[in-house]
């Protein structure tokens, strides 16, 4: 029985991936078998009872089977295509989620890492622009450096609320951009 069963594992794959094949055998089985009903009929009867029609009229309807066959075969096969596309599908988008939690978990340590000493740097900013009120020169200097502390905050915090990523080229090469609800593209 495990033969047989492995048998027909074998030959249904093979029918399966050349299906004019199998339609050629039922076709040709059967005009095989009609021929030989054909000359038996020849030798065994008198021309006036033979008829045609009679031993060939199946030959029509088993085409016709052989056409719906390799149709149905050919269905069924896009189907399972489309399965398979729909299942990478489905294991890319995984693959992204996973990727995009463990962005987040990263940023959201680095953001951590990068907030407590840029904390310190704003107080200190602070302090400082108190204690330069009178220095035009020392304020400029002071506002563009709070300018970029605010900015790297900024930075860290579009990262974290992402909700997916993107690559841009830039002049320093290709770099993560991250993309929220209202800024898709």
């Amino acid at each position: 029985m495990n033969l047989l069963t492995r048998w027909w594992k074998l030959l249904s794959g093979y029918f399966a991936q050349y299906p004019a094949v199998l339609s050629g055998y039922i076709i040709y089985s059967y005009y095989f078998v009609s021929t030989m009903s054909f000359y038996r009929h020849i030798r065994h009867a008198s021309m006036d009872r033979f008829q045609i029609f009679w031993n060939f009229d199946g030959l029509i309807w088993m085409w016709l089977l052989a056409f719906v066959l390799v149709r149905v075969i050919r269905y069924r096969s896009s189907l399972d295509e489309k399965e398979r596309l729909q299942l990478e599908q489905e294991r890319q988008i995984a693959v992204q989620q996973t990727q995009l939690s463990t962005m987040r978990e990263v940023i959201r340590t680095l953001q951590h890492e990068i907030n407590n000493p840029l904390a310190i740097i704003l107080g200190y900013l602070n302090q400082a622009e108190r204690k330069a009120k009178e220095d035009e020169d020392m304020l400029k200097d002071l506002a563009e450096i709070k300018a970029g502390a605010h900015r790297i905050r900024k930075t860290i915090l579009d990262f974290s609320n992402a909700q997916k990523y993107a690559t841009i080229e830039s002049p320093a090469g290709t770099m993560a951009d991250p993309r929220s609800e209202s800024r898709k593209s």
